[in-house]
């Protein structure tokens, strides 16, 4: 049962960012490309877990943290997602940014863009001087979940634990966990398709001036 209070869970990579920045990274700066994509087709048939795929990635990258940085720049942000912040705030709704990407160019994208103060929690980027090191997993339980490196579902019903009332964002393979367990689901992409196909309620949805209209209209929420 929820006391009322709300908080919005939401995607990062093609969800508040344009773009999956890592991704998109990993596809400019790994030359094994064929290999690249059997990676990536055994990681959405299952066959591999989302950990296991991003420490190959990181094994097979060529680039160095100029490179990241260098890429990063180049990224943007859903153009409406400041405006949902802003909104956000006003409704005094918690505001909660869940990762299986990493940490650093979420980081990045939201300083760059004036957002630094909203909380997240991503895989690490570990980093040696300029070589890019490795990957750790601070969320990682395999009690709970070992297809993911950071379980979006634990978090969740974490926050539904404490009574509060869970609005998840989100657009790709990694929020399938997340998304048959909050109380309201905004999904695009291949979280959409899910969502039809195992007959999940969700509110399809392009931009965060979408989510931010209908939560004004079903919360009937006024200024």
């Amino acid at each position: 049962m929820t006391d009322g209070r709300i908080v919005i869970v939401s995607d990062f990579d093609g969800t508040i960012a344009e773009r999956d920045v890592g991704h998109r990274f990993f596809e400019r700066y790994i030359p094994r490309r064929d290999a690249h994509e059997e990676l990536l087709e055994k990681w959405r048939l299952g066959l591999v877990s989302s950990r296991e795929c991003l420490e190959t990635e990181l094994r097979w990258l060529r680039a160095d943290r100029a490179d990241l940085d260098r890429f990063i720049d180049a990224e943007r942000l859903d153009p409406y997602f400041k405006d949902f912040v802003d909104f956000s705030t006003r409704r005094r709704f918690e505001l909660l940014i869940l990762s299986d990407g990493l940490d650093y160019y979420i980081d990045a994208l939201l300083i760059k863009f004036g957002l630094g103060f909203i909380e997240y929690r991503a895989n690490h980027l570990v980093l040696d001087g300029n070589r890019i090191a490795g990957v750790e997993f601070p969320w990682y339980d395999a009690d709970t979940c070992a297809m993911c490196g950071n379980c979006k579902r634990g978090h969740l019903l974490a926050l539904r634990g404490q009574g509060l009332f869970t609005v998840y964002v989100g657009n790709g393979l990694s929020d399938r966990c997340a998304c048959g367990h909050a109380d309201l689901v905004f999904a695009k992409s291949e979280l959409l398709d899910h969502c039809r196909h195992e007959k999940i309620d969700c509110v399809p949805f392009r931009t965060f001036r979408d989510v931010e209209r209908s939560l004004t209209a079903r919360l009937l929420l006024s200024d």
